[in-house]
């Protein structure tokens, strides 16, 4: 049990802004072994989105209510998953080889698809959030980080890493396996269970694009880096409430 938090606890300082301990994760085995907790850490983000929207829906109206939802979803994973949109998004559209690609990645400067990306992305979640923002849709708050969290889990025990040397997210990808990915998928299907028919296909949408993601990302790169990986958390939050939206 002990060792069971702990992973938890290795995933949660690694994805969001709150620490517990320094030096929690003494190898990189440490940190692939906190993959199959990361549905978990989206539980906890969507708890706090949850409870925040309870207290803003009391005082602003939707709009306002999603856009601070969608503000503090960034400070809580500071920024991490943008970051890695904005330089997948970068690299994906650029006209260069694979290994041009790969350096684009590593360039901390952020262009024009990069940009637009972030634009896209930030503004379909205010609308969507500003959408949900009513009780009977508030499970979708709940989970909707769950479903990005389980993207990435998917994403990083089916991929291979892309470079040769080593960056961020190479102990996730070349360490993780089938003991991280079948409690992630578990965990997500019973949460998404609880939530309903809605939350079921939403599960659904976004393990498939993942699975297509992998495969694009394999023929394209040969593998996945920690950008691409940061960047599925952010894709799968959004097919995750378009698609539970549309059940509403």
């Amino acid at each position: 049990m002990i060792a069971l938090l702990r992973r938890f606890l290795i995933a949660l300082q690694f994805m969001t802004v709150f620490r517990v301990q320094d030096n929690l994760a003494e190898t990189e085995a440490d940190l692939a072994a906190s993959i199959g907790f990361y549905p978990l850490v989206g539980l906890f983000l969507g708890g706090l989105l949850a409870g925040g929207s309870i207290l803003f829906s009391m005082l602003f109206p939707p709009p306002v209510t999603g856009l601070l939802l969608v503000l503090a979803l960034a400070v809580f994973t500071h920024g991490l998953h943008l970051d890695g949109l904005a330089d997948t998004a970068d690299a994906m559209f650029s006209h260069r080889d694979r290994s041009g690609k790969l350096i684009i990645m590593k360039d901390s400067a952020v262009g024009v698809f990069g940009a637009a990306a972030l634009v896209f992305v930030l503004g379909l979640k205010i609308l969507l959030l500003t959408e949900l923002a009513w009780p009977g849709a508030r499970f979708v708050l709940l989970l909707f980080p769950v479903w990005g969290r389980w993207a990435v889990s998917l994403t990083a025990c089916l991929s291979s890493y892309a470079r040769q040397e080593g960056g961020l997210g190479r102990p996730f990808v070349d360490l993780a396996g089938a003991s991280e990915l079948y409690p992630a998928g578990l965990v997500t299907l019973v949460l998404s269970a609880l939530g309903g028919l809605p939350a079921l296909a939403a599960m659904l949408t976004v393990t498939l694009a993942s699975l297509a993601g992998v495969w694009l990302w394999r023929r394209l790169l040969g593998g996945v880096t920690g950008d691409i990986l940061g960047a599925s958390a952010e894709v799968g939050e959004c097919l995750g409430l378009l698609t539970a939206l549309a059940f509403f």
